[in-house]
């Protein structure tokens, strides 16, 4: 009779681990990561990636990954944090036709801010709502209102921690 394991480890998203490849190469340091777009699981480590069905066997316990912002001395393109190098924003039109919620809240914060109604809904329906762009290499993308990016603590909706705001 076969002993047959009633848990499955779970991995860590961002933890660093060892993983043994196929091939039977070990790689030490590898970063876990749960693509929610594809739905895959895979490692990677600076430029090389891992599918998770290409690996053997995995260390049980994982630590703490370093910052990743340097791979191989070089700079990485997907550390994920505020910068003043990149910025994508986005224009959302809001009036009572398009994205009539949105519209509304806009319009009674300009009414909180001492406008009349008929002038705050002229001024939102002139002036788009910007929202900036990000993405979370294996996670997925999300919009940030414009005026709160650099002005207050930001938070990454997939994982819940803060994103480091280097401007």
């Amino acid at each position: 009779m076969s002993h047959k394991p009633n848990a499955v480890p779970v991995l860590q998203e961002g933890t660093a681990y060892t993983i043994i490849l196929d091939n039977g190469r070990k790689v030490h340091d590898v970063i876990y990561h749960a693509c929610v777009a594809s739905g895959k699981s895979y490692f990677a480590k600076g430029d090389k990636t891992y599918p998770a069905e290409k690996v053997r066997n995995h260390s049980i316990t994982g630590h703490a990954a370093s910052d990743g912002s340097r791979r191989n001395g070089t700079p990485n393109p997907d550390r994920f944090a505020i910068t003043d190098e990149v910025c994508e924003v986005v224009d959302v039109v809001t009036t009572p036709e398009t994205n009539p919620e949105m519209f509304r809240c806009r319009v009674k914060c300009l009414m909180y801010s001492g406008l009349s109604q008929a002038e705050a809904e002229k001024v939102i329906a002139s002036t788009p709502l910007k929202l900036e762009l990000f993405y979370d290499v294996g996670r997925g993308s999300f919009a940030i209102d414009a005026e709160a990016v650099g002005n207050t603590p930001l938070y990454n909706p997939y994982t819940g921690k803060e994103i480091p705001d280097e401007t």
